[in-house]
C-alpha cells in the first residue's frame, strides 16, 4: 500500500491558518509573565509555537490528508 502524499499548497495553507491565531495572541499571553527583555520574550514564544505546529498540529494534518492508494 502507498500512500499519497498531501499537497504541499495545503500543507502551506494548514501551516498559515493555524499559525496566524498563535502568532497573534501567544505573545500578548505571556507577556505579563515575561520580563521586558525581547529576546526573552521572543524565545519563550518561539519554544511554544514551534512544538504546538510541529508535534501536534502537522502530524494531525498529514493523518487527515494522507489516503491510501492500491
Amino acid at each position: 500500500m502507498k500512500h499519497a502524499a498531501p499537497n504541499t499548497h495545503v500543507i502551506a495553507l494548514i501551516n498559515y491558518f493555524t499559525l496566524l491565531p498563535l502568532v497573534y495572541f501567544i505573545p500578548d499571553l505571556i507577556a505579563p509573565f515575561i520580563g521586558a527583555n525581547k529576546l526573552i520574550h521572543v524565545a519563550v514564544v518561539l519554544a511554544l509555537i514551534v512544538p504546538i505546529i510541529s508535534y501536534l498540529v502537522m502530524p494531525i494534518a498529514v493523518k487527515m490528508l494522507t489516503r491510501k492508494t492500491a
